[in-house]
């Protein structure tokens, strides 16, 4: 055992002894929690092959819990590491609580951080083995969020709509043309393809909004192909974190990511994780496709403090006006009824076609058009 009550007494005497201007650890002022954890450990001479993230992630209630293990081949420096938690912890104001697991001679703090939280197993590796990456696997149950309250106006004001069109990237064809439609009209860009910079630079100085169609592992996989720079679910951490910075690097002028197939992606709560992350990081806002029923994207954006949005509508699934002219008139309907509405269509002719037309009434109808960005909060 590591010394409940020893830690517990050292986190009481730092708080008596330390002013709140002095800082356990050295670390920024700005750092989140997992990496404040990350220093902690590097102080106490713990790398990072003995420290297992994020494996798994639940989510209770409305706090998303994220696993992590220590393992350390000195008992010593589990304990100063159980010490400097807790007292790191207790600086923040953050709640928290020490146990150890029956049996297992795991000791198990847990740091309360508001919408999320951290478990933390500190054990003896006496084997002397370095934990390994284990493969993401999907979560025990997924979150539905299908269900999700709706977004008003007060009452007297207008509704709001905007429309992302997908798959831009793939040929300069329909650039011209879809530069032509209002500039409130967004465009996700998939990259490396072809014409994914030229596109993307083309729309932006037209006055467009440019969005990265991140491409992510659908159920279909693989007679359903994502494209170049997917993000699947199987990956390790570093290389989900390395395919969402390249595909950022390759669309010039992206303000905000959606995602690109992702049935199966968007469902794993701790890949969703890593990508939000790196979307913080970068200062991106996110839009949930929502191509499955039971994503977890746009919670596990909120959860990292992405500014996120989701779709409501899809445009073109049926590729022919009058489809298109009905699924436009349901996002107005529910507009109207004082709902923010993302709609999202495709870089299609047909498309493009009825928005040319349409658009330019939408304002008569009693519903403004606005940038994709501010449907994101």
């Amino acid at each position: 055992m590591l010394g409940v009550t020893l830690v517990g007494v050292a986190a009481a005497l730092w708080t008596l002894v330390h002013p709140v201007d002095q800082i356990h650890i050295a670390t920024a002022a700005d750092d989140d929690f997992a990496t404040t954890m990350r220093k902690i450990a590097a102080r106490r001479e713990i790398g990072p092959s003995a420290i297992t993230e994020d494996d798994p992630i639940r989510k209770e209630g409305d706090t998303f819990v994220r696993t992590w293990k220590i393992t350390g081949r000195r008992r010593e420096s589990l304990q100063a590491v159980a010490s400097d938690l807790v007292a790191e912890a207790s600086r923040r104001g953050f709640g928290f609580k020490h146990r150890q697991s029956e049996g297992s001679g795991v000791d198990i703090i847990r740091v309360d951080c508001g919408i999320e939280a951290f478990e933390i197993e500190l054990s003896v590796d006496a084997g002397g083995a370095a934990p390994k990456t284990i493969p993401t696997a999907a979560p025990a149950a997924h979150v539905r969020d299908d269900v999700v309250e709706p977004r008003l106006h007060p009452e007297g004001k207008r509704g709001r709509i905007s429309i992302l069109l997908d798959d831009t990237g793939q040929n300069m064809d329909l650039v011209a043309s879809a530069a032509r439609l209002p500039a409130e009209v967004g465009f996700a860009v998939l990259p490396f393809l072809p014409s994914s910079s030229d596109a993307a630079r083309a729309l932006h100085q037209a006055g467009h909004e440019i969005w990265l169609h991140l491409p992510m592992e659908p159920t279909g996989y693989p007679e359903e192909n994502p494209g170049a720079g997917a993000v699947f679910v199987a990956m390790p951490e570093e290389e989900i974190r390395r395919a969402v910075h390249r595909a950022i690097d390759d669309v010039p002028f992206v303000v905000g990511v959606n995602n690109h197939m992702g049935s199966k992606a968007t469902t794993d709560l701790r890949t969703m994780t890593w990508v939000m992350q790196e979307l913080k990081g970068r200062g991106l806002a996110f839009i949930d496709s929502r191509t499955a029923v039971d994503t977890v994207a746009e919670a596990a954006a909120r959860a990292q403090g992405v500014r996120a949005g989701r779709r409501h509508v899809f445009l073109d699934n049926d590729r022919n006006a009058e489809a298109i002219n009905s699924q436009l008139e349901q996002a107005v309907s529910r507009a109207l009824t004082g709902e923010d509405i993302v709609a999202i269509g495709h870089l299609a002719p047909v498309t493009i076609a009825v928005l040319s037309e349409r658009c330019p009434g939408l304002g008569d109808l009693g519903v403004d058009l606005v940038r994709p960005s501010l449907m994101v909060d």
